[in-house]
């Protein structure tokens, strides 16, 4: 039986009066969220484009940090952005994943810009310039960053180029210039503006000087590194160079570190002797060690250990017991020259 039209009009007017109800409670749910706005999407859409940024981090107006100034007004080159400067708190905003390499290394400050590279038509370099405590600092810097098949530069005694860009070292200062493109053309702006930005740094110091205590018959010099902490995978141990050599008897790693006198050298070789020793290796004693040097092995590996006047060294990394044996006794004759 059908209802009469006052239930069907009473009917209608409830649905009517449902929906404006549904209705005024999603308007007031919308007023809610637009007075509870996303900061950051107010930051965003307020934030000035193109503003100029110099100081700590790309968002504080600071004063001009040494390492920004030095890119200011570099003359003959088009520069694409404002400078950036970061420092160690704000170090990681720009750099994510690789901050904590510099911060252990001596890291005061760095400052970034992107230039146009000479004639290169439509390519972009981004030029980092990084400031660290000593030139020992940034060589560690420049080491530890080093490209493998690089093309060694002679813009500075520490420079090299990749495909796309340009690495060097300082005094205490490291810089990459990385373009977004390749080519001959690439490779010439690099170059000038490397050579521009140079102009800017101290004259060259004596950096890494005690790599020169390494034997030179083997060695790759594109291979030499400085760790300024937990060297060789130990704790605590700080400021050692390693490098890679190439002998007859096959592929073989030194290392060696100078340190403030003969007891504390000998000190820091019974230290890490101790601590291969709490890895699992044991004492040898092969006939044709060098003297004084102390032999581990574990299953295939063997490391050497000795301490020469104020310096800590030995092998760390070998193919085979010969060529670590033959690294060693290059090593110790080569310190026996030059020991300080």
């Amino acid at each position: 039986m059908g209802r009469s039209r006052s239930e069907a009009g009473a009917g209608e007017k409830a649905v009517g009066y449902s929906v404006l109800a549904v209705l005024a409670v999603f308007v007031a749910w919308l007023f809610t969220v637009q007075s509870q706005f996303n900061p950051a999407v107010i930051v965003a859409m307020n934030h000035p484009k193109g503003s100029e940024r110099i100081g700590t981090g790309p968002a504080n107006a600071q004063p001009v940090s040494e390492t920004a100034s030095r890119l200011a007004d570099l003359q003959g080159f088009t520069a694409l952005s404002p400078v950036e400067s970061y420092d160690s708190e704000s170090l990681s905003d720009k750099i994510d994943g690789k901050a904590e390499l510099y911060l252990a290394s001596g890291f005061q400050e760095m400052a970034c810009r992107s230039f146009a590279p000479g004639e290169a038509s439509g390519a972009r370099v981004e030029v980092f310039l990084y400031a660290m405590d000593t030139p020992k600092d940034a060589f560690a810097v420049f080491s530890g960053q080093r490209r493998a098949g690089g093309d060694p530069l002679a813009l500075t005694a520490n420079a090299y180029a990749t495909e796309n860009a340009i690495f060097l070292a300082r005094d205490r200062f490291y810089l990459e210039l990385v373009s977004d493109q390749t080519g001959p053309e690439i490779r010439q702006g690099l170059t000038a503006l490397g050579q521009s930005i140079l102009a800017t740094l101290p004259q060259e110091a004596a950096q890494g000087s005690d790599t020169a205590l390494f034997p030179a018959d083997g060695l790759r010099a594109d291979s030499v590194q400085l760790a300024v902490s937990d060297a060789l995978g130990m704790a605590g141990l700080e400021n050692v160079y390693t490098a890679q050599y190439s002998l007859k008897s096959g592929e073989a790693a030194a290392f060696l570190a100078v340190r403030g006198s003969p007891q504390e050298a000998q000190a820091q070789a019974q230290a890490y002797a101790g601590f291969l020793q709490s890895m699992g290796f044991k004492e040898s004693t092969p006939p044709d060690a060098p003297a004084g040097a102390e032999v581990l092995v574990q299953d295939d590996m063997m490391q050497v250990v000795m301490a020469k006047g104020r310096v800590f060294a030995g092998v760390h990394d070998s193919a085979n017991a010969l060529a670590a044996l033959e690294l060693a006794g290059n090593l110790a004759k080569s310190l026996e020259g030059k020991t300080p």
